[in-house]
C-alpha cells in the first residue's frame, strides 16, 4: 500500500472518492476500474454507518490495498477517535471544526503516545512492515502512518488554518456546501466573494503553516483547476458525472 501519509506531506497530488453505506468490496472494484484512486472515502456525517459496517468495509479496502478515510459524525466525538481508527481506518476527517481545543483533542486522541494519548487495543488498520505487532510497536508505525484531516466549513475556519495548524494535523478539508452558506451570509468578507478566492486563501495560510489542502469535487475536468489553486488531495464523486452506473452505491 503506498505512504499516503508521505505523499499528502510531499505534496504529491492525491486522489480519493467516496462510496456510500452498504457498498462492499467488488463496488470499490468497480470504482477502481473507472479511475485507481489512492483512497477511499466513508462518510459517517451526512450518511447511516455504524462500526460493523467501518470494520467490513476497511477489510474490504485493504485487500484491495486501498486505504480508508473515515468522515466522523461530530467534532464534539473527538475523544471517540481512537475507537474509530481500531476498526480500520487510515485517516480520519474531522467536520465543522471552529475550536482549537477541539483540534487539540483530535489530535491527541489520533495517535499514540508520546504524541497523543490512544489507547491500544482493537484490530486496526493492518500493519505492513512488522514482523511483531504489539502495544510498542504498533504505536510507533501507527504514528507516521495515520492521517489526520481537519475540515473547515466557515470562514472563521478557514482564518483559524494557522491555530489549527497543531503538531499531528496532516491537511485541512474544503466544506464547499457549509462555507457557501456562510459566505452567502458574509458577503462584505474580503474572501467570500468567489469559491476560488476562499480556495486560495486557505491554499495560502496552508502552505505557509506547512499543512496541505483537500477539495471535494464532483467533476475530473475539474482537477487541474484545483490543483492550480493551490490543493494538492481531491476527493471525488464520479456517480456526479453521470458516467457510473446509477444503482451502484458510489458517494
Amino acid at each position: 500500500m503506498k505512504d499516503l501519509k508521505k505523499m499528502i506531506a510531499d505534496g504529491d497530488q492525491v486522489l480519493g472518492a467516496g462510496v456510500k453505506y452498504g457498498s462492499g468490496k467488488e463496488d470499490i472494484e468497480k470504482l477502481l476500474d473507472y479511475y485507481d484512486y489512492d483512497f477511499i472515502s466513508i462518510d459517517g456525517q451526512h450518511s447511516p454507518t455504524n462500526e460493523d459496517y467501518l470494520l467490513k468495509i476497511c477489510e474490504a479496502a485493504y485487500e484491495l490495498d486501498k486505504p480508508i478515510s473515515y468522515r466522523m459524525d461530530h467534532r464534539r466525538h473527538a475523544y471517540l477517535i481512537g475507537n474509530l481508527l481500531d476498526h480500520g481506518p487510515t485517516m480520519i476527517e474531522v467536520p465543522q471544526s471552529e475550536e482549537v481545543e477541539l483540534v487539540k483533542e483530535a489530535r491527541d486522541y489520533f495517535y499514540y503516545k508520546p504524541e497523543g494519548v490512544r489507547s491500544w487495543g482493537g484490530p486496526g488498520r493492518p500493519p505492513e512492515g512488522l514482523k511483531e505487532v504489539d502495544q510498542h510497536t504498533y504505536p510507533a508505525w501507527w504514528n507516521k502512518t495515520g492521517i489526520l484531516m481537519i475540515q473547515i466549513e466557515t470562514l472563521n475556519a478557514i482564518n483559524n488554518i494557522p491555530n489549527f495548524s497543531v503538531e499531528g494535523v496532516d491537511c485541512f478539508s474544503w466544506g464547499p456546501a457549509d462555507l457557501s452558506i456562510d459566505r452567502a451570509a458574509h458577503p462584505e468578507h474580503p474572501f467570500a466573494k468567489t469559491n476560488e478566492t476562499a480556495i486560495e486563501h486557505a491554499a495560502t495560510l496552508c502552505k505557509a503553516n506547512g499543512k496541505k489542502l483537500c477539495i471535494r469535487s464532483y467533476d475530473k475536468t475539474l482537477r487541474n483547476k484545483f490543483f492550480d489553486l493551490g490543493a494538492t488531495i481531491l476527493m471525488e464523486n464520479p456517480s456526479m458525472e453521470g458516467k457510473l452506473d446509477p444503482d451502484l452505491p458510489f458517494g
